[in-house]
């Protein structure tokens, strides 16, 4: 009998040890997460995090970005963010803790920042600060102030009551997309984590001016500083890229199966054409080409094409082609996307030299009917700009009307 109990005893402590091995964490709901970018140097954001269905979301004030679930390694799940060419590991410390980090695949070096993050509650839950000072507004902003790599943009805020903040920066290039954080005393942080971007900005507000260091991963960072500022714009996205006088677009690029792509070509003729130069790494990218789905579908039997080019992060045709192949599928992108080689603004100057210059991917070029460029829009700003970006989807979508119906 004694040893039946023994034997009894045994097999329920395996069992158990089993259990805590296959169902680490039973909390499902809101997790207050980190990357740790340097010395006392942390990103903060959210996650919604369901460990018995496998859901993993990475939340930025109003955006949600769900990760798929793609392998175990030892004690470690692997999830994938479907847009970019990154990870997150973590394997779980506790019913409350886990811990890894964050890998982007297609950085050389500083690819992996340390993450971790504990469980929160059922609610998304923000702490509350003590501040009579208010960021809400608009703010003339210069990057790598004083310096030769000095660069303009534009901050637009909103804070509430608890001193919770939102908002993003705009720039000649595409806005810095959804960032959220705090006013705390004179203190501000914000922050913006989606796979591709690991930003951070903290600053002080005196006299009504902020000054303070913007972290890109942990690989870079820089100082700003800006000022209240109604009146400030940025150069006009149509003016920055231009046709050469006497120039025509034309182009020979690879599709992802290697056949050459000619532009122009008989196909097209008649068509109103949008060719876009984009990357798969750049969320200002993925954001215009969520825009240019929509207006594909809207728009294609009427006569709209749309012909993407991406320059990627990989050496090699084949590892470009295959990743353009992977974001295609994965976001369903119903326009083709040839492969324009490295990703390299440079190398998309040297093979659009009937332009001016590229300095953004995003660039895209409207052509009407006639085959003749109507517009060239540099950069993108996405819908975390909010008013900016529905009021360039309104603009655009009447000139594809106009353009079709001339």
């Amino acid at each position: 009998m004694k040893i039946k109990k023994l034997f009894l005893l045994v097999f329920l402590l395996l069992t158990f040890q089993v259990l805590s091995i296959e169902q680490p964490s039973t909390k499902k709901g809101y997790w207050k997460a980190q990357l740790a970018l340097g010395d006392d140097i942390n990103l903060p954001f959210h996650l919604f995090y369901d460990y018995q269905n496998k859901e993993l979301v990475v939340i930025n004030d109003e955006e949600r970005i769900t990760l798929e679930p793609l392998e175990k390694r030892g004690d470690s799940v692997v999830y994938g963010f479907i847009s970019f060419n990154s990870l997150l590991i973590f394997k779980h410390s506790g019913k409350k803790t886990i811990s890894g980090y964050f890998h982007n695949k297609d950085r050389k070096t500083n690819g992996k920042i340390p993450f971790s993050a504990h469980f929160s509650g059922k609610k998304l839950k923000y702490k509350k600060t003590k501040t009579a000072l208010d960021v809400s507004g608009r703010w003339k902003t210069s990057f790598s102030a004083f310096s030769k790599d000095e660069y303009p943009a534009i901050g637009v805020f909103e804070q509430n009551d608890r001193g919770r903040v939102s908002g993003t920066f705009l720039t000649e290039t595409g806005d810095y997309r959804y960032l959220a954080g705090e006013m705390n005393g004179s203190k501000l942080t914000l922050s913006c984590f989606d796979g591709s971007h690991a930003f951070l900005f903290t600053a002080d507000l005196r006299n009504n001016n902020l000054a303070g260091t913007f972290y890109s991963g942990s690989h870079w960072k820089t100082n700003w500083i800006a000022q209240r500022n109604d009146e400030f714009e940025l150069s006009n996205p149509y003016e920055l890229t231009y046709l050469n006088a006497g120039a025509e677009i034309k182009f020979v690029k690879p599709d992802t199966s290697g056949n050459q792509y000619t532009y122009p070509n008989n196909e097209l003729k008649g068509k109103v054409v949008i060719i876009q130069l984009i990357g798969t790494w750049c969320p200002n990218c993925l954001d215009e080409t969520n825009y240019f789905k929509e207006l594909y579908t809207n728009y294609h039997e009427e006569g709209l094409e749309i012909i993407a080019v991406g320059y990627e992060a990989h050496d090699s045709f084949h590892d470009q082609a295959a990743r353009i192949r992977n974001y295609s599928e994965k976001k369903k992108i119903p326009y083709p996307i040839l492969v324009g080689g490295k990703a390299s603004k440079t190398l998309a100057a040297q093979d659009f030299n009937m332009l001016n210059n590229i300095t953004s991917f995003p660039t895209s070029i409207f052509i009407n009917r006639q085959g003749e460029v109507v517009l060239i829009h540099t950069g993108f700003n996405g819908p975390g700009t909010g008013q900016v970006y529905k009021d360039y989807v309104t603009n655009t979508n009447k000139l594809i009307e106009r353009l079709l119906n001339e």
